[in-house]
């Protein structure tokens, strides 16, 4: 019970002495003082969790030290239990108007003192977690998933007790559990899993329930995934929203010592918490993706381009490096249009946005720049490396057959370049202008070709 401090205060010598062993001896921390101004200078140095506090003592009586308490906002929030010999109900409703939790008549028993001492400290325990609870909802509002997942890292052990935890989310589509976070390394190949490699978080999915393991090495799941359970016990939490699953949070190293029915409502609200803040992230990612991506080809649109452009030219700048602009265009798109229908033209812009983005880093961008024309930028590569990069891309999109109604048939690609360092660059746009001029003299020049 190190976390919880007791003040007895009290002017009998031998009463506070034979209190203070023996509540001493049940586990509790505690302090004492003789009077009321020292009871209060300890409350400010210490700040203890309850006050055991008599009312008759002289010069400042219990019940002025009580208000002194609680008038401090400081204090305001600290326990206090009367002790008195004075057994009239005034005294008693005198007391508890003054702000005491609680009221005990002198001579009382030892065993009536532990008994209300276990009975504030559940109380207390309970107001610590709904206030942890409260705080812990405040600070996983962020909207960015992964600002969301660091917070959670950082902030859980303050609810949940347990030393490890992780958090996988559910994908109904591919039936599929991906490692959103973890405090601790897990094994590797558990990034992303099937159902039947993971009974423990299978059972969490189909049930909807918690699933509390009081013995791992002698359950059903003990031939499975044990390294991520090392302990004896396990927790899988469903994380739900509208009944929906959209994860399951498992929690294991139980240094915070046994599990009671409170402890498991106790960890279903913070699994809502948890659950609630991952839906609004996941809607919000889902939201900006939707305004940043072409809807036919799933890459980013001109907007996000430039915005990603602007971003990149000012970097390069400030760091003195380079950046280049590949400007493409399918060759004759309008004849397969034409030929073959939109759906089909729709299916060659497709596959070659795939095409573009396989030969690109992560930091590139590739967006859809209108029509039939791409746009690429490439941070950090001078124009010479970003010919290769372009070459390579023609070659792939050259050797690409497509079958459409039973016929073959391919496209070509035409591509321009220019970097940062190009003559008469002033602005970011002035690279786009000079890689479009370029792209113009590859279609003029007979067409699948790179120009730079």
């Amino acid at each position: 019970m190190t976390d919880f401090l007791i003040l007895l205060v009290d002017d009998e010598p031998d009463l506070l002495m034979s209190l203070e062993a023996a509540i001493t001896a049940e586990g509790y921390r505690i302090l004492t003082a003789d009077s009321g101004p020292k009871a209060l200078e300890i409350i400010k140095t210490h700040r203890p969790n309850l006050v055991l506090l008599d009312v008759m003592m002289p010069g400042m009586d219990g019940f002025e030290v009580c208000h002194k308490i609680k008038e401090d906002p400081a204090t305001s929030d600290i326990a206090v239990i009367f002790l008195s010999a004075d057994k009239m109900v005034a005294s008693k409703v005198h007391g508890l108007d003054a702000g005491a939790f609680d009221y005990v008549v002198k001579p009382f028993s030892y065993a009536e003192i532990f008994a209300r001492l276990r009975s504030f400290r559940r109380e207390w325990k309970y107001r610590r977690e709904i206030t942890s609870l409260i705080d812990f909802s405040m600070q996983i509002t962020s909207l960015d998933f992964d600002t969301l997942m660091a917070t959670i890292k950082e902030k859980i052990g303050a609810i949940f007790y347990a030393d490890r935890f992780s958090i996988f989310l559910w994908n109904p589509q591919t039936k599929t559990l991906r490692l959103a976070v973890s405090n601790r390394d897990l094994p590797e190949g558990v990034e992303e899993i099937s159902l039947n490699d993971t009974p423990l978080m299978r059972d969490v999915v189909k049930s909807g329930e918690i699933i509390f393991v009081r013995n791992f090495g002698h359950s059903k799941y003990e031939s499975h995934n044990h390294e991520m359970y090392p302990d004896n016990f396990a927790f899988g939490i469903p994380l739900k929203m509208e009944n929906n699953i959209i994860g399951v949070l498992n929690l294991n190293g139980n240094s915070g010592g046994f599990f009671n029915e409170h402890d498991l409502a106790f960890m279903r609200l913070g699994a809502e918490l948890i659950a609630r803040a991952i839906s609004n992230s996941i809607q919000y990612r889902t939201i900006q993706e939707i305004a940043v991506t072409d809807p036919l080809t799933n890459i980013y649109n001109r907007r996000f381009f430039f915005e990603r452009l602007h971003n990149e030219w000012e970097r390069s700048h400030r760091y003195n490096s380079k950046m280049t602009i590949i400007m493409t265009d399918l060759d004759f798109f309008k004849k397969i249009n034409d030929t073959y229908g939109h759906e089909c033209g729709d299916m060659v812009l497709v596959n070659s946005a795939k095409t573009l983005k396989k030969h690109l880093r992560k930091i590139d961008v590739v967006a859809r720049y209108g029509g039939e024309e791409f746009i690429l930028l490439l941070p950090e590569i001078p124009k010479k490396t970003a010919i290769m990069v372009a070459e390579r891309i023609r070659k792939d999109v050259e050797s690409t057959l497509y079958e459409w109604e039973g016929e073959k048939l391919s496209v070509t690609i035409s591509m321009g370049l220019a970097d940062s360092s190009a003559t008469g660059i002033t602005k970011a746009e002035d690279i786009i202008r000079i890689a479009d001029e370029n792209l113009y003299k590859a279609k003029g020049g007979g067409r699948n070709r790179v120009v730079s």
